[in-house]
């Protein structure tokens, strides 16, 4: 399945708190009938509050000797994903009007709109259901030298 996922950075302005809640109470509901419309297979919000940013980047200090203390948190505040079969129902929906009109438009002053990212790829579980799928498990050594 084709994945396509958009890296929003909240406006400034905006303290995370009333940005968590436009997103959730007026801009999700105002842009779902547009992804269905379209026949988005899947549709995700993955919210990246600072108070686990904060959490993490401290506890990486110590983490593994060190090692992770060099680890970069990105800074989006949410990422949107979207899963479809074909790459054209992104297309489409990208062209239609209304992802402008209904959806674009309002997120002026809500996101900072000079900082979008976005990653285009596929996507492979490995782990689902405390079960390991979609590839071979091997035996390794427990140590490095031994057989």
């Amino acid at each position: 399945m084709f994945q396509i996922t958009v890296l929003h950075y909240r406006h400034p302005s905006k303290d995370e708190e009333s940005w968590t809640r436009w997103y959730l109470e007026e801009q999700i509901p105002r842009f779902m009938p547009i992804a269905k419309k379209h026949g988005i297979d899947r549709c995700e919000l993955y919210l990246t509050p600072n108070r686990y940013k904060e959490r993490f980047r401290n506890d990486m200090k110590d983490f593994k000797g060190g090692c992770a203390s060099s680890y970069h948190l990105a800074p989006y505040d949410a990422a949107v994903t979207y899963w479809v079969t074909d790459p054209q129902k992104i297309m489409n929906m990208l062209a239609d009007p209304d992802f402008d009109n209904k959806a674009l438009a309002f997120e002026n002053g809500w996101t900072d709109q000079k900082k979008i990212d976005l990653q285009i790829g596929t996507q492979t579980t490995f782990l689902e259901d405390g079960k390991i799928i979609n590839t071979v498990v091997k035996k390794y050594p427990e140590k490095l030298g031994s057989n």
